[in-house]
């Protein structure tokens, strides 16, 4: 089944300014499923909400942070409008916006979605059950804590590639002590 579109398929895919993938629901596939050795985070939001403009200041960061990192190769930052879009995964159901999801490389049939707030409801949150926990997002950093905490990112790979992004000539163990992380 072909995925709805509101809007003018894209030929091309584009990046903002902060290097986020924008995608379409006629690229999913190709950007998202297909890529299956690349961790993949997907925001879903629509340009009309309030709670995902202020998110994306986030997750541009998020982006900036990855680039940074020199984990671009590794990891994808991506969003999509979905007022303009179906996400045809079965795994997906964006009901509350802004809505992230984490597909990991070689597990693109099990997206994880970032929810702090089901791990919290016993604290009996409002804010936390209303909003699933986003609002604990506070910075890109944030989202690279959630990431890693999710066990699914080759370490040893992410900080050889961040060492060779600060100084290509030196061995990764003379920059980061694996052992303190």
């Amino acid at each position: 089944q072909r995925p709805q579109m509101k809007e003018p398929s894209r030929k091309k895919n584009t990046n903002n300014e902060s290097g986020v993938q924008v995608i379409t629901g006629n690229t999913f596939e190709s950007m998202v499923m297909d890529r299956n050795n690349s961790h993949t985070m997907l925001l879903m939001q629509t340009i009309t909400c309030g709670h995902c403009k202020r998110f994306s200041i986030f997750w541009n960061e998020f982006s900036r942070l990855v680039q940074a990192m020199n984990w671009g190769s590794v990891i994808d930052v991506m969003k999509i409008d979905v007022s303009k879009n179906d996400v045809p995964h079965d795994g997906i159901e964006a009901w509350d916006l802004p809505a992230v999801y984490y597909f990991p490389a070689g597990e693109k049939e099990n997206p994880i979605e970032l929810a702090y707030g089901h791990k919290s409801k016993e604290e009996n949150n409002p804010q936390l059950v209303y909003d699933e926990g986003l609002s604990l997002v506070m910075s890109g950093y944030d989202l690279v804590e959630w990431m890693v905490a999710q066990g699914k990112l080759d370490l040893d790979l992410l900080l050889e590639l961040d060492a060779e992004a600060n100084d290509p000539k030196s061995e990764v163990d003379d920059v980061i002590d694996i052992d303190q992380l």
